[in-house]
Formats: structure tokens, C-alpha cells, sequence
């Protein structure tokens, strides 16, 4: 009798059994299947894994949970307790004596919170330096899954930058206290060199007896005031990264105060013989809210600036702008040396190079202005925009909110 005959003479119910075994083994094949899978899936698994029942037995662990804590097979066998295992620990020596906030009972109530709730991660070192993050979560059936990492060297490099970090903010203190001490230091002589330099030159004790005398005396005040002015500059530079300029705003004239500004660089202006120029537009406000004394300074760098690197005979123009509803602007427009591509990517950095504007240029400077204007600029909430070419000029324009809530305004 072959298959097919008794496949016939077996009845309706007996066919259904064999269909209901087959179902059987091919669902304990696919469970079996399913199980290799994970099981393969885990013990492949970079991180080391372990899961315990409820009980607190090991139902399960990969490789790297056995060799984190050097456990043997047999040790980390299944069934075994999580307790059994704390014991082999502690005569290996893997004892946690805390986490990043420290040890003692402040650790354990940290390390009690997290194992009620079982929320987010927790980071512990190991009496052998190293350092293990666990994240631990409950499972439906009770009991829970445990993922570690050893993050050691993630702990060793943050330590690492964090050093180099309170290194690199000792030596910014110590330049910063250094530049402001030297300044300071230098700042007394020279109001001497200054002083007498000026007496001297207005001949209160009597005409000076030869002219080349008076053209020596000159030379020293016109480079005591370029000493002074760098020195001005450091302070001012160290001010901005110290982060100690404070900005007092209040309502003041921006044509008035720009032509006081022109007063003052009145010596390089005479001297080459410069036209400056102030203008407004028509609906330009008559005061504006800022900082006064940031905006002083902007405007001296700037019309200094524009002055020194311009030809004998030219024209400076300097122009006020209410551009639209919420901003106003001043632009310091002059017909010099220019700067180059190279130049003008460098924009904002202290120490620009000789002479700011362009190393052509036979006017000396520590190359601060601008880098001084842009941070001031930028505290006081707006921008700086410049447009400049080699041999064509330069136009530096400041642009900021004319909003009274804005940054830098009075309310």
C-alpha cells in the first residue's frame, strides 16, 4: 500500500491531527529560528548585554558582558544569581566606588533612584579607573535587560579637553592681565612724553632756538600719540574679550558727536590736507539710543582709519542713513589704498596685520580698529559691512536696529 492509499483511508479527524502537528513544528522551527537569530544578533553585539528574570537569575548574556568583568562561562552561566556574581567582583576587584558626582551614600541614593525607575542612563567607575554606562530597562514578563559600555577613553579624552580647556582660559587670564598691566605701565610715560612734547612745541618758556629742533620735537609727539592710541587699542581689546565692556545707552546727536570725532583727527586731516565730510539723509532722526562711547570709539577707528590711508587731497565722507523703519546706519566712505580679497576675509581678527587696511601702506598701526569695531558693533546688537578694493578706497558701513527694546537701546 503506498502513501497515497492511506492518506484515503485515513478519516477527516486524523487528517486534521497530522495538519495540526505540521503547524506545530514548523511554529517551533520558526521560534528556533527566530532564537538563533537573536541569540547570534546579541552575542555580535559591540555592547555587553545581560538579562536577568525576576527573580534576578541570568536568563541570558553575550561575550563582551563575560569579558567587561573577566566572568568565565560557568560564573555567568544561566540561573546563576546577579548577587553570586557581585561576590565575584568583589575578590576580582570591580568594585564601583561611584559615579561622575562622586561615591558614598550620595552615590547610592543616586544609584537607588535610577534602579526604582529605570529611566535614562547611569555612568559608575570601577576601583580599576575604568568607567561603565548602563542603561538598564524592565521587561513585560518581569525581570530586566541590562546594555554596559566601557567609556573609558570617551571619560579620559573629556578629562583631556577639559584641562586643556582651564589651561587655555589660565593663559587667556594671564595675557589679558599682562596686556592690561603693561598698558597701564606704558600709559605713564608716555602722558609725560606727550606733555612736555606739547610744551615744547607751543614755546611757553620761549621761541625754540632752530627749527630742526621743533621738527624733532613733532616727531616724538606724533609718535607718543601712535604709541598711545595702540595702547588705547590693547585695552580696549582686552576689555572686549574679558567680556567687561558694559553698554550704557542713552539719547544723544550722531551729527554732533561725528563732528567732535573729525575735530580730533584733525591732525592727520590738516597735515594731507583732507576734505570730511558729514551728511544725513532727510528722515535720519534727530538723536539716536546706543552707547555713546561705543559709538565714539567706532567712529574714530573709522574716520582714522579712512584718514590714514587716504592721498593728500582727498575726500572723506562720512553718512548717517535711517535705511527703514527699524535700522539706522553710518558709513565711512574713502577713496585710499583699499584692501585686498585676502585682507577682507581676514576682517575681525585682532592684530589685522600692519597698518589695518594694507601692508602698502606706510602708516603703522597695531592693526585693532577694525577687529575692535566689529566687536563693538556686535554688542551693541547690528553689523559691520565693508565693500574695498586695492588702489580704489573703502567703504566701512555700521548697521544697527533703531528698535528702542533692541540690544544696546534705551527703553
Amino acid at each position: 500500500m503506498d502513501a497515497s492509499e492511506s492518506i484515503e483511508k485515513l478519516d477527516d479527524a486524523e487528517v486534521q491531527s497530522l495538519r495540526d502537528e505540521i503547524a506545530e513544528l514548523n511554529a517551533r522551527l520558526a521560534q528556533f529560528e527566530a532564537d538563533a537569530l537573536y541569540a547570534e544578533a546579541m552575542e555580535n553585539s559591540s555592547e555587553a548585554i545581560v538579562i536577568y528574570d525576576a527573580d534576578g537569575r541570568l536568563v541570558a548574556c553575550n561575550r563582551n558582558f563575560r569579558e567587561l568583568y573577566g566572568y568565565t562561562p560557568e560564573e555567568a552561566r544561566k540561573g546563576v544569581h546577579f548577587a553570586e556574581l557581585g561576590r565575584i567582583d568583589v575578590e576580582r576587584g570591580n568594585v564601583v566606588i561611584g559615579d561622575a558626582l562622586g561615591g558614598g551614600e550620595a552615590y547610592l541614593e543616586r544609584k537607588a533612584a535610577y534602579r526604582r525607575k529605570l529611566e535614562g542612563a547611569f555612568i559608575v567607575q570601577l576601583s580599576d579607573g575604568r568607567w561603565i554606562k548602563t542603561v538598564d530597562r524592565r521587561m513585560q514578563r518581569g525581570g530586566f535587560v541590562s546594555v554596559q559600555v566601557d567609556i573609558t577613553d570617551m571619560k579620559n579624552n573629556e578629562q583631556a579637553l577639559r584641562t586643556a580647556m582651564e589651561e587655555a582660559e589660565k593663559a587667556a587670564h594671564f595675557k589679558s592681565e599682562f596686556l592690561a598691566n603693561i598698558s597701564h605701565d606704558l600709559r605713564t610715560p608716555l602722558n609725560a612724553i606727550l606733555g612736555f612734547s606739547e610744551m615744547i612745541l607751543s614755546e611757553c618758556k620761549g621761541p625754540l632756538g632752530n627749527d630742526d629742533y621743533k621738527d624733532y620735537v613733532e616727531d616724538i609727539n606724533e609718535s607718543g600719540q601712535l604709541l598711545l592710541s595702540i595702547v588705547n587699542d590693547i585695552l580696549d581689546t582686552v576689555k572686549l574679550e574679558s567680556g567687561k565692556l558694559v553698554l550704557n545707552s542713552e539719547h544723544f546727536d550722531a551729527i554732533a558727536c561725528t563732528e567732535s570725532v573729525v575735530k580730533k583727527v584733525r591732525s592727520i586731516t590738516q597735515k594731507k590736507n583732507l576734505t570730511v565730510r558729514v551728511d544725513k539723509n532727510d528722515h535720519f532722526p534727530e538723536t539716536i539710543c546706543t552707547d555713546k562711547r561705543a559709538t565714539i570709539q567706532i567712529l574714530n577707528n573709522l574716520i582714522s582709519n579712512a584718514a590714514k590711508f587716504s592721498d593728500d587731497g582727498a575726500v572723506i565722507s562720512i553718512e548717517w542713513r535711517k535705511t527703514d523703519e527699524a535700522h539706522i546706519s553710518v558709513c565711512v566712505i574713502d577713496t585710499g589704498a583699499g584692501m585686498s580679497p585676502a585682507t577682507l576675509e581676514k576682517i575681525g581678527d585682532p592684530f589685522l596685520q600692519e597698518g589695518s587696511y594694507t601692508v602698502h601702506s606706510e602708516e603703522k598701526g597695531a592693526g585693532l580698529g577694525l577687529y575692535i569695531c566689529t566687536k563693538l558693533i556686535a554688542a551693541m546688537g547690528g553689523r559691520m559691512e565693508i565693500d574695498s578694493e586695492l588702489g580704489e578706497g573703502t567703504s566701512v558701513t555700521m548697521i544697527w536696529s533703531d528698535d528702542c527694546a533692541g540690544p544696546g537701546f534705551c527703553p
